[in-house]
């Protein structure tokens, strides 16, 4: 069974290489998400002014990402690889167990305007692979062609072990899953609205949330007052499912977002929701919350639900409705994150220069690898000269 062969150690972003999509037209942009001793950075920051690209190359990530849970793909979801114009390549570094033998590999991630005999745009050789302790160089994707889609790297054994590997894993039920022990990778995609809506409507039932279970990507995007989409339902269904997971997202969320004065306490009955405790006092929903709190809230409650062991977390405009205060805390928060969990790797676009002068890459700190990209060199903070 392909499930006891797998074991997947890391999944990790090396580089990222984009051509003709957004702003990123003029000539192949790269993005190098490794440190100065060449290993793949755990927490990275985009950095630019508005406009300059840092969303797309956010969804562009997801977009890549969410091809490991398709078959048959007729579409990549981003209008520029849509139309054939566009072409991108991810490499991540992928240290599995696999037949019963150990590997580091890279892996790329393909899709767009390829060429059929040399599909990839950055070229991976022996010495380029044990620059970062990988043995081989193997491909996953898709490539555009008139009216349909054709497959990169079929054939390839580990790609297709790895492929069934998780479309087993997206068809199987999802009772008794466990998703914070898996290996397989998952990327949430944590765009720049994370409100909290209220839930419209008043007919609410235990029932299971949409992409509940094991998922290549999450996109988690603005709330649209639907109970099946509302993060109330998924603090109830967690609730009802009496296993354990319910007491640990309350806790990431306590811990990390909220004071001893205030906290989530459990589930109300009727109409089933969130209950918020202020100074002992039962005070109000989810949902009215400050813009602040509500953004971090639904940020580390789905990355509760939803990871995996390989987990990477994608977050644009990691600042948004945040006071400086909380912009220099929401890092202290993501850190913490990652050093209790190795396989996770956080990327966040900013055009805060409050987060930017809190992240000071050159500075070692225990657990973290840092790392960043300035997409255009206009944005440079006060007094530096690169």
């Amino acid at each position: 069974m392909i499930k006891d062969d797998f074991f997947i150690d890391a999944f990790e972003p090396l580089w990222l290489t984009i051509e003709n999509i957004g702003p990123f037209r003029e000539s192949p942009y790269e993005i190098d998400f490794t440190d100065a001793e060449n290993q793949p950075c755990n927490i990275f920051l985009l950095m630019s002014q508005n406009g300059r690209g840092k969303t797309t190359l956010l969804e562009i990530m997801y977009c890549l990402m969410s091809l490991l849970g398709e078959d048959k793909p007729t579409r990549f979801g981003h209008e520029d690889l849509d139309d054939g114009r566009g072409r991108v390549q991810w490499d991540l570094r992928v240290k599995l167990d696999w037949r019963g033998e150990k590997h580091c590999v890279v892996l790329s991630l393909l899709a767009g305007s390829l060429g059929e005999d040399q599909p990839a745009m950055k070229i991976w050789t022996d010495r380029e692979l044990e620059k970062y302790g990988a043995t081989a160089w193997h491909s996953l994707g898709f490539r555009h062609l008139v009216g349909h889609l054709e497959r990169i790297g079929k054939g390839d054994p580990l790609v297709d072990d790895l492929l069934g590997y998780i479309r087993a894993e997206i068809s199987s039920p999802p009772e008794g899953f466990e998703q914070p022990t898996l290996s397989l990778p998952t990327l949430l995609y944590f765009s720049a609205y994370r409100d909290i809506e209220a839930i419209s409507s008043m007919e609410r039932f235990i029932i299971e949330p949409e992409k509940w279970g094991y998922y290549p990507v999450h996109d988690i995007t603005r709330e649209d007052g639907t109970w099946t989409r509302a993060l109330d339902n998924l603090l109830v269904w967690l609730k009802w499912l009496d296993d354990g997971r319910f007491e640990r997202a309350i806790k990431l969320v306590n811990d990390r977002v909220f004071d001893k004065n205030k906290y989530i306490k459990g589930i109300r009955r009727i109409p089933p929701e969130a209950i918020i405790m202020v100074n002992g006092t039962e005070r109000h929903r989810l949902d009215r919350l400050s813009s602040g709190e509500k953004s971090l809230v639904q940020m580390f409650l789905r990355i509760g639900a939803h990871m995996t062991r390989n987990s990477i977390i994608i977050i644009d405009e990691l600042d948004v409705h945040l006071h400086s205060i909380w912009q220099h805390a929401i890092l202290n928060l993501l850190k913490e994150l990652v050093r209790e969990h190795p396989g996770i790797t956080v990327i966040a676009s900013t055009h805060s220069r409050e987060i930017l002068g809190a992240f000071p890459i050159d500075i070692p700190e225990e657990g973290i690898r840092k790392g960043g990209d300035i997409i255009r060199t206009d944005l440079l903070l006060e007094g530096t000269s690169d």
